[in-house]
C-alpha cells in the first residue's frame, strides 16, 4: 500500500479521525451563535442548507461507490459549515446548494471520498461560487440588521472592509469591532475573538498542529508590516490584513485540513509559509476579495511535493548533523 493510500485509510477509518472531526465541528458551531446574534435566523437556514446538501451528496456518492455509509463520518458536515461561514448573510440559497454540491460531487467523491480527496472540498465549492456569482458573493449587509428569509432590493447591501484594503484604503474599524466582527462581512469568518478561542481549543485537543496556522500567518504579517498605506502603523496594517477579512478563519479551518495538507511536520511548516506568501501576492494581484480559497486549492495540488522534498532533504540534514557531531572538536 502506498503512503498516500495508507494515510487515506487511516483518515477514513480511525477513531482518532472521527474525534478530530467532532472537535472541528465543536470549534465551528460557536461562530453561528454570533452570526445569529448579528443577522437573525436566516444564517441558520444558510448553514442548514449547506450541511444537509453536503451530507446528502456524500451519502449518495458513497452508495454509488459501494462504500459503507459511516454516519459518524462528519467530514461532509464540516465542509458544509465552512462553506456557509464564508458566504454573505444575504446569499441566495441556490448558490449555497450549488457550492455544496460542487464541493462533494466534483472535489471529493471522484477522488474516492473521505480521506482521499486531493483538494479541500470547501475551498473548491467556494471557488466555484466566486467564479459563477462573484457579485453576490461580496455584497454584505450591516450587522444587527436581522434579515428576512426572502432577500429583496429593499435591504441595503455594501462592500466589506477587504474591498477597501484591496483599493489601498484604510478600513476605519475599532479594535472592539474588529475582535467581535461588528462590520460587514461573511457569515462566520470575522469573529476574531471567537475564532482565536476555537483555535486554542483545537490546539489543546491536538486536532491541528500549531505550526500550520502560525507558518501561514507569519508571511502575511511580514508583508503587511512592510507594505502598508501612508500614516498606518505596521501593527495596524497587520491586524487589518488578518482580521478584517477571512484570512484568520482560513488559517485555522482550511490551511490546517489534515487530509490535504502535507504529512511531514517540516513539510507542513513550509506549506503554510508558502501559502501565506501566495495569499498576499493574490491579495494585491487578484481582482477577487476571497482569493485565499484559490491559494488553498493551488497549495493542495503541491502538497505531496512538500512531503517528497522533506523525505529527500531530511536524511541529508541528519547525515550532516551526525557527521558534525562525530567530528573531533
Amino acid at each position: 500500500m502506498s503512503h498516500s493510500n495508507h494515510h487515506a485509510s487511516q483518515i477514513h477509518h480511525s477513531e482518532s479521525a472521527i474525534t478530530m472531526r467532532s472537535d472541528m465541528i465543536i470549534a465551528l458551531v460557536p461562530l453561528y451563535f454570533m452570526a445569529y446574534f448579528y443577522y437573525g435566523s436566516r444564517v441558520l437556514v444558510v448553514g442548514a442548507a449547506a450541511v444537509s446538501t453536503c451530507l446528502i451528496c456524500d451519502w449518495i456518492c458513497g452508495l454509488l461507490l459501494h462504500h459503507r455509509i459511516e454516519f459518524r463520518d462528519l467530514s461532509a458536515a464540516i465542509t458544509g459549515l465552512i462553506i456557509s461561514m464564508l458566504m454573505p448573510p444575504t446569499v441566495d440559497l441556490y448558490i449555497v446548494v450549488s457550492a455544496s454540491m460542487f464541493a462533494i460531487l466534483v472535489a471529493k467523491a471522484p477522488f474516492g471520498g473521505t480521506g482521499r480527496n486531493v483538494f479541500n472540498p470547501a475551498a473548491a465549492g467556494l471557488a466555484f461560487a466566486i467564479i459563477c456569482w462573484s457579485q453576490q458573493m461580496f455584497q454584505y449587509s450591516k450587522p444587527l440588521a436581522h434579515l428576512p428569509m426572502q432577500i429583496t432590493e429593499a435591504i441595503p447591501l455594501m462592500q466589506g472592509p477587504t474591498a477597501t484594503l484591496k483599493l489601498g484604503g484604510i478600513p476605519r474599524i475599532g479594535m472592539t469591532e474588529m475582535l467581535l466582527g461588528h462590520f460587514p462581512g461573511p457569515i462566520g469568518s470575522t469573529y476574531t475573538l471567537i475564532i482565536f478561542s476555537c483555535l486554542v481549543y483545537l490546539l489543546t485537543r491536538k486536532t491541528i498542529p500549531w505550526y500550520l496556522p502560525v507558518s501561514y500567518i507569519l508571511p502575511i504579517a511580514l508583508v503587511a508590516s512592510f507594505k502598508h498605506p501612508y500614516l498606518v502603523s505596521s501593527l495596524e496594517s497587520i491586524t487589518n490584513e488578518l482580521f478584517v477579512g477571512s484570512l484568520f478563519f482560513v488559517a485555522v479551518y482550511m490551511i490546517s485540513d489534515p487530509v490535504t495538507a502535507p504529512k511531514h511536520p517540516l513539510a507542513k511548516a513550509l506549506y503554510g509559509f508558502a501559502a501565506g506568501g501566495l495569499t498576499m501576492m493574490f491579495r494585491y494581484l487578484s481582482p477577487l476579495e476571497l482569493s485565499a480559497v484559490f491559494v488553498v486549492l493551488l497549495m493542495n495540488a503541491f502538497s505531496p511535493a512538500f512531503d517528497r522534498f522533506c523525505e529527500w532533504i531530511m536524511p541529508k540534514l541528519q547525515k550532516t548533523a551526525a557527521a558534525k557531531g562525530g567530528s573531533p572538536s
